[in-house]
């Protein structure tokens, strides 16, 4: 959008990793706030407004929290009305989101799972949820619309160099096996928790600017956990969790410890959901729930900035960090999914300079997202067919596509059988899978399940029921035979049978 021609290349799918694995949430950190972070929770929740109110509306959706005080647990009184007035100070919300201090009484009558025992009050604030692997596709599909070239399934395995800088990468196919090379002036690393290992391609000896740290996940039957509110618990160490339902399930989460081993292979252990299920069980009375009860679960890594100090990791700081090899190399790592765009804004200020251009200003300000745009050349019937879907599929598809439901509504359309869900109960109808294909990329079953739609934590068991449907929807469409259909199908129930068993 600034004048540049570029290229990017993922060696998964779009968010396969750290992107999709997130708690969901686009906030300033309320935690980050007794680190005196003050600058990175003021630009978060600048952030978080834009993208609430502007440029990603469609995806990024108000969220109420109640949080309980107990003694000796957490945060005190004192440090939690500070916290939440400077909260409320930086992002500048209107009267009706203020947070409001609460009674004991108060707490319980909006949560009676609340255990009573140590209770001394409590307060709720508002914040924002997402999902975080659509808004990072969406940022995908609005690079390729501005002129892009993008591509999933493509490796970077090492670089060339011409005159001691670096002048190609050399880039294998995944799908089809082929390499080949992108030349270019200036090469952004941008490789989350590998961009140790990218930088090493250039400068075998390299030191680590990462730290890895682990965050999991749970999502449990909203019959398990039947919370009213989304909540915040504090555990004995200052740390807070998130209790958060969503629809029929409720996502629960997160640690942060370190990680050290293959980032392919992060995934939840059973020390992390005992942690989890404790935090719940100190807190709320009558949970039955037990590791049993998990009906999925993720890992992801968070690619901290490595410091001296060898504090806690949740003390360590979320800011990112920007280095310049001087032989045509950025690479950006740190920072929160909430603050993508400004992290994105100076990493092309330095390579616009790199390149010895102005900079000026970055249109990604003020411009919505894809899905928050008027869509001028679809179907006139695909409007009329959006509107006469029954009322929750067209909830589905408006918080999935904002504007861009539209072009799975032209699918309807044509093909009027796939208006109906993939399986009973599941969010998600067989247009979407289609529309996957056509327009978002999708090359495999766990692309549409965990990231274009990501069922895998939004239903779960519907997920598993769904995914021979999908499976024979993309074969049809993609040409597969029926080994690779079946394959596709084994693999994601096994990747299911993980989530549930960590």
């Amino acid at each position: 959008m600034r004048g540049l021609a570029v290229a990017m290349l993922e060696a998964r799918d779009f968010a396969a990793e750290t992107s999709s694995r997130s708690s969901k949430l686009i906030h300033g950190g309320l935690r980050y706030l007794p680190q005196f972070q003050f600058r990175l929770v003021r630009n978060a929740l600048r952030e978080r407004e834009r993208l609430r109110r502007l440029t990603a509306p469609h995806l990024v959706r108000p969220i109420r929290f109640l949080f309980p005080l107990y003694r000796g647990r957490g945060f005190g009184r004192r440090k939690m009305a500070a916290g939440l007035f400077l909260y409320d100070l930086f992002a500048r919300i209107p009267r009706s989101e203020r947070h409001r201090s609460l009674s004991v009484e108060e707490v319980l009558e909006l949560e009676p799972m609340l255990t009573r025992e140590g209770l001394a009050g409590g307060a709720t604030y508002h914040d924002a949820w997402a999902d975080d692997a659509r808004i990072t596709l969406e940022n995908v599909l609005d690079a390729a619309l501005h002129g892009a070239a993008v591509a999933n399934y493509a490796s970077v395995e090492g670089f060339s160099r011409i005159g001691g800088r670096l002048g190609a990468a050399l880039v294998r196919d995944r799908l089809g096996g082929r390499s080949f090379e992108v030349r270019a002036r200036l090469f952004v690393n941008a490789a989350g928790p590998w961009v140790d290992e990218v930088r090493r391609m250039e400068d075998r000896g390299a030191a680590p600017c990462v730290r890895l740290t682990k965050g999991v996940h749970l999502v449990l039957p909203l019959e398990r956990l039947p919370v009213r509110e989304s909540l915040v618990l504090g555990d004995d160490r200052d740390r807070i969790v998130f209790v958060m339902p969503h629809g029929r399930y409720v996502l629960v989460g997160t640690t942060d410890t370190d990680f050290a081993g293959d980032p392919a292979l992060v995934a939840p252990d059973g020390k992390d959901v005992q942690y989890l299920l404790g935090v719940l069980g100190e807190s709320l009375q009558g949970v039955s729930s037990g590791a049993a009860d998990v009906a999925s679960s993720f890992a992801g890594l968070r690619a901290l900035v490595t410091t001296n100090s060898r504090r806690a990791p949740s003390s360590v700081p979320r800011e990112e960090v920007i280095l310049d090899s001087g032989a045509g190399m950025l690479t950006v790592a740190g920072g929160k999914l909430t603050t993508h765009r400004e992290i994105a804004e100076k990493v092309v200020n330095h390579a616009l300079r790199a390149l010895g251009r102005a900079d000026g200003g970055s249109p990604t300000a003020t411009t919505p997202l894809p899905g928050a745009r008027p869509i001028t050349d679809c179907d006139p019937g695909a409007a009329k067919m959006l509107q006469g879907l029954d009322p929750i599929t067209r909830e589905i598809l408006d918080s999935r596509y904002g504007s861009r439901a539209l072009l799975v509504a032209a699918i309807i359309a044509e093909h009027p059988a796939l208006a109906a869900p993939l399986a009973d109960r599941c969010p998600a109808v067989g247009a979407e899978v289609l529309h996957a294909v056509r327009g978002e990329m999708a090359c495999s079953l766990a692309d549409f399940m965990v990231r274009r739609t990501s069922l895998v934590w939004r239903a779960p068991i519907e997920a598993v029921a769904a995914a021979p449907a999908a499976a024979s929807i993309m074969a049809r469409e993609l040409g597969w035979d029926r080994a690779r259909e079946e394959a596709e199908v084994r693999d994601f129930m096994h990747d299911m049978e993980r989530r549930r068993s960590p």
